[in-house]
């Protein structure tokens, strides 16, 4: 029974780890479906940005230029979004969409002329990758089975999910 519980709490873990991306970008399609905007370019900008964010940690060899590179990148592509749907009044869905394409395959020909592996970043090493993140409270869970990798790893999905039920 003890193991059929751990592997109901590692699974769960793997869950909120694996799925934090897929809520944050969720996240930003309420966001924007409430401001009034047809985000549906979203999976493109995750896409560069997480293209940006390999490429410049692999070329610099640090991990702070790469999330400042994935941050640019869609907050570029975020704006050609709205200027081509405010400022122009084109139409959301077709921005959207035609953000997605270049997305797909921009990363692709990037990947390959930069790194020459067949359209992939290169594997990060250690140190052009950002580290665990230890929690205060963490070690003082160990005496609870299986919780301290639990709360270690879905803090933020915590966080996240708390604020977004405090917002109105």
């Amino acid at each position: 029974m003890a193991d059929l519980w751990l592997q109901f709490v590692l699974t769960i873990d793997a869950t909120l780890r694996v799925a934090t991306p897929l809520i944050l970008c969720a996240m930003a399609g309420l966001f924007s479906e409430r401001s009034g905007i047809i985000d549906i370019s979203l999976e493109g900008k995750m896409l560069m940005s997480a293209f940006a964010a390999a490429s410049m940690a692999a070329l610099t060899g640090s991990p702070l230029p790469g999330l400042a590179g994935g941050i640019l990148v869609s907050v570029v592509l975020s704006l050609i979004h709205g200027f081509a749907c405010i400022t122009h009044k084109g139409n959301q869905v077709i921005s959207g969409l035609a953000i997605n394409i270049l997305a797909s395959g921009l990363t692709v020909t990037l990947g390959i002329a930069l790194f020459a592996q067949g359209g992939q970043t290169p594997f990060l090493n250690k140190s052009e990758r950002f580290t665990d993140i230890v929690l205060p409270f963490a070690e003082q869970a160990e005496h609870v089975p299986c919780w301290e990798q639990f709360i270690r790893r879905s803090f933020l999905v915590i966080i996240f999910w708390f604020g977004s039920l405090c917002s109105p």
